[in-house]
Parts: C-alpha cells; sequence; structure tokens
C-alpha cells in the first residue's frame, strides 16, 4: 500500500494537535498530567518536522510505501488489538463517568482513547517484528 507523502504529515500534524490540546486542557484544569502529554506532544512534534525535513527533497506527490502485500495481515492483525483496546477503554471511561468517579472531561476521555489506541498499534507492530 502507498501513500503520498503530504497525507502522512497530515496525519502526523493530527496526531501532533491533538496531544498538544490535550496537554491545554489539562493544563487548563490543574491537573498535573499536562507535562505528560506536553512530552509526548514535543516528541510527535519533532518526529513531524524531521520527516518534513526529510521527505521535502523528494516532492510531495511521490509515493511513500506504508505497507506491502507481506506485512498486511500484521496491520490487520494490530488494527484488530487497537479495536479491541479502545473499546475497552471507552467501555471503562463510559462506567467511570456514569458512577461519577471518573476524574476528565468526556470529550478529552475519548481524544485519550484514540491516541491510547494509536500506541498500542503502534507497539503491537513493533512486537509482532520481533515475534515472526
Amino acid at each position: 500500500m502507498r501513500s503520498k507523502k503530504w497525507m502522512v504529515l497530515i496525519f502526523y500534524t493530527y496526531l501532533f494537535l491533538s496531544l498538544v490540546y490535550l496537554s491545554y486542557t489539562a493544563y487548563g484544569r490543574g491537573d498535573n498530567f499536562w507535562i505528560v502529554w506536553g512530552v509526548v506532544s514535543l516528541i510527535l512534534g519533532y518526529q513531524a518536522i524531521r520527516f518534513l525535513i526529510d521527505k521535502k527533497k523528494d516532492g510531495w506527490n511521490s509515493s511513500y510505501v506504508v505497507a506491502d502485500r507481506r506485512i498486511l495481515g500484521k496491520i490487520k492483525l494490530s488494527l484488530a488489538i487497537s479495536y479491541v483496546f479502545i473499546m475497552l477503554f471507552l467501555l471503562i471511561g463510559a462506567y467511570g463517568l456514569h458512577q461519577g468517579f471518573f476524574i476528565f472531561e468526556p470529550f478529552d476521555t475519548i481524544i485519550a482513547a484514540i491516541i491510547f489506541s494509536f500506541l498500542v498499534f503502534m507497539i503491537s507492530q513493533i512486537v509482532q517484528q520481533f515475534i515472526k
């Protein structure tokens, strides 16, 4: 599977901006967890800038190999694992919100579930590289 380089850059930028938003809202509430979101967003911002600098000389419409047929099965398995994770995360979040002992805002919980499912996807990709 091939993707254009500008699409990958938009994906990196989306993740960076969502983490910045989570950090800002946590800081606005007075939580100390904003530091973690800030550090992760800085790391992802560095990744986006590095991708921007490395790929600018090749042109934006050239193809970037995301996956080929050999690793498509691994990606599907990782997507299934991250889907189960996001459903469990949101189910626990909804139960905690219903019971009244959940400390985050509902929208922040959804954003955190999406970001953590991306992290689970990435970790499962790394683990599968060492297993097979």
